[in-house]
């Protein structure tokens, strides 16, 4: 199973497809926890996706399994070049000159430095997309594939010109199954007049939420479609509703650092934590009560503290997934909001560690 996750990852990584090597190889980062190229390949794969703190985490691993790592080296100097620290950048740029004198990712940013940016002339070449001139450099990709799909992708424009398929750069169709999901038909039959709930609703807010929710579900929006879907699950909506309900937030799918979106803070969250249940969050702060077990891992982030200024909140983190974790580090974790019987906590699904 390790070696198929990584030879999977690998075949992702020529492809450039980023997020998805990350998806794969950080729940295994104990079971690779000794390999260096395990560490360098999700390193760069965050420094191409912009999570830069993972890409020191994990480069920093991989340059203490493999110290004379060019790869290594030269990902954490442009970690440090984005944050205008340069007397570190210089010095790790140097030492991947001593591995590879002709190095030209080295010497460009050795040239760089010649020049005597400063802080403003970083941002300003951060900005304008040229960070990844300091990457280390990817392998090539393999180039019959490429001109194969070239000739495909043409022949598919003159197929599509003749009759009428969709062409590239259409949209990606939509969830199939959502627009099949309908209300249940006929007056009376979407609030329960008698029940008692969180939300009252008029049977035509029952029928807005619900179109609201398919609507986000069409659009790959989870959040909020997750909202409106636990909104009429909250309402006093009629018991076929309520099932029909259940049965859109069965589309619902995690999200990785890379696609997620439409972030809920901490305050909403823990306000009304059965109106988020389901939906997912990206919080930082630090790890306390750390508990490592067999079949999981558990502790509490304090939401907020992760710089040690304002503590927010504190949650109970499950992750079902092996972790290199030790208390009083700062993190951030993408996960799944549960609420049981009211009480928030987070089942963890993906992991940065914050550079200090």
């Amino acid at each position: 199973m390790a070696a198929r996750n990584l030879g999977d990852a690998r075949r992702l990584f020529r492809k450039r497809r980023f997020s998805e090597v990350i998806r794969l190889l950080e729940p295994e980062v104990f079971r690779f926890r000794e390999s260096a190229d395990y560490f360098l390949m999700l390193g760069t794969a965050c420094l191409h996706t912009g999570d830069l703190g993972g890409a020191a985490s994990y480069l920093g691993r991989a340059r203490q399994l493999k110290p004379g790592s060019v790869t290594a080296l030269l990902g954490l100097a442009a970690v440090h070049f984005k944050k205008a620290e340069t007397d570190p950048a210089l010095k790790l740029w140097l030492e991947a000159l001593d591995e590879d004198p002709r190095n030209p990712v080295a010497l460009r940013g050795m040239n760089l430095l010649r020049r005597g940016m400063n802080r403003d002339e970083v941002q300003a070449f951060v900005d304008a997309g040229k960070l990844t001139q300091l990457y280390p450099r990817l392998p090539g990709r393999r180039r019959w594939p490429a001109l194969l799909a070239l000739g495909v992708g043409g022949a598919a424009i003159v197929v599509a010109a003749i009759v009428g398929l969709p062409r590239l750069g259409a949209p990606a169709s939509t969830r199939p199954g959502v627009a099949g999901i309908f209300l249940p038909s006929g007056g009376g039959m979407r609030v329960d007049v008698a029940s008692s709930a969180a939300f009252t609703l008029s049977e035509r807010e029952v029928e807005q939420t619900f179109k609201r929710a398919k609507e986000y579900l069409l659009a790959w929006r989870d959040n909020p479609a997750c909202v409106q879907i636990n909104r009429l699950l909250l309402s006093n909506a009629s018991a076929a509703v309520k099932e029909r309900a259940l049965a859109l937030k069965g589309f619902l799918r995690p999200p990785n650092f890379a696609t997620f979106q439409d972030p809920y803070p901490y305050r909403d969250v823990a306000g009304q934590p059965r109106l988020y249940d389901g939906c997912h969050v990206s919080w930082k702060g630090k790890v306390a009560n750390l508990s490592i077990g067999d079949e999981a891992i558990v502790f509490d982030l304090l939401v907020g503290y992760e710089s040690e200024r304002e503590l927010e909140g504190t949650v109970p983190v499950v992750l079902e997934f092996a972790a290199d974790l030790q208390d009083g580090i700062g993190l951030e974790v993408l996960g799944r909001v549960v609420a049981d019987g009211g009480i928030l906590r987070l089942v963890g699904v993906s992991l940065h560690r914050l550079v200090p």
